[in-house]
């Protein structure tokens, strides 16, 4: 009796195990290049022109922030716009609040080549208290040849803004 109980708790076990492995797909309808459309909205799987978008924020020590943000497009716009946010906030249980908003625009013509696919922001700036977390929320946007817009947005995480300067160890030589 015993012998027939573990058996049949056995084969049990088996077909749940079995079972589990199941796997349904559905075909999707939707290709990659395929747009989503609703009666108000088009939503498009991945950008058609802006590549991508990065911002960075650094202490550099002394009171001193290091500021970058870029864009890549997958092909030339006529324009396109860096809007960097600088946020701060004296501890992580507080919310950031915006202390400066630095725009960039870029247009194809002003290029030496005439064709705009990159640009970038990269400063330093000191004009700001120490002793307070900074980060960055950037937009980066570009205008297509149709003539609309895609946009994505990056955030940083904060840096605490020192006034004493900042001791990194040096780059091992090679």
């Amino acid at each position: 009796m015993k012998k027939k109980l573990i058996q049949m708790f056995c084969v049990v076990v088996l077909m749940i195990i079995m079972g589990a492995n199941a796997v349904y797909a559905k075909e999707s309808s939707v290709s990659q290049n395929d747009s989503i459309k609703s009666e108000e909205t088009v939503i498009q799987p991945r950008s058609l022109y802006l590549a991508s978008g990065i911002s960075e924020i650094t202490n550099k020590g002394n009171g001193v922030l290091h500021i970058y943000a870029d864009f890549a497009s997958y092909q030339s716009v006529p324009w396109a716009q860096l809007v960097i946010k600088l946020e701060r906030t004296k501890s992580a249980s507080e919310e950031y609040k915006s202390v400066k908003t630095y725009t960039y625009t870029f247009k194809e013509e002003d290029q030496p080549d005439g064709i705009l696919i990159y640009g970038s922001a990269d400063f330093d700036t000191s004009a700001f208290a120490t002793g307070y977390y900074y980060r960055l929320t950037c937009t980066h946007k570009v205008k297509t040849p149709s003539g609309s817009y895609e946009t994505k947005t990056s955030r940083t995480n904060g840096v605490l803004l020192t006034p004493y300067p900042d001791f990194r160890s040096p780059a091992k030589p090679n």
